[in-house]
């Protein structure tokens, strides 16, 4: 059996990982030239984050940029993380009551998350969908 849990900040390398995976299943490699994991790590250092850990390894978390909630999970703990969706809502509106999750539009898992959890996605003109993320809506993923 699997054992779940949050850590007090998220891995940044394996956040980027994550990240990556997303972009290169969508045929954005192109993104990751854009930036490097030497630059995600170093942008979002100073972020407050929680990590997400099965079996003792890191696997994603969310990290808080100002008023932007990023999410991110490996891929092969993808529907499988659940248990940690809820102390982790409960972190982020700790940390703020309201944020903001910006979604590439061909990101079909993410949008479905988002939606699945009540939470309602605008396009926005660079091809994107913002959702408004707040805890009246928020449901299990």
């Amino acid at each position: 059996m699997k054992r779940f849990r949050l850590a007090d900040r998220a891995d940044l390398a394996v956040f980027y990982e994550a990240d990556a995976a997303c972009f290169r299943a969508a045929g954005r490699e192109d993104m990751l030239q854009l930036v490097s994991k030497d630059v995600f790590v170093s942008h979002y250092s100073g972020c407050p984050s929680i990590g997400f850990v099965c079996d003792g390894n890191a696997i994603g978390g969310i990290i808080l940029d100002r008023d932007h909630a990023h999410l991110a999970v490996l891929p092969d703990y993808h529907g499988r993380w659940a248990i940690l969706w809820k102390p982790a809502l409960e972190w982020l509106f700790r940390m703020t009551p309201e944020a903001w999750g910006i979604v590439e539009a061909d990101n079909r898992v993410c949008l479905e998350f988002m939606t699945r959890n009540g939470w309602t996605g605008v396009p926005a003109s660079d091809g994107r969908i913002v959702f408004r993320i707040t805890p009246r809506t928020s449901r299990r993923p």
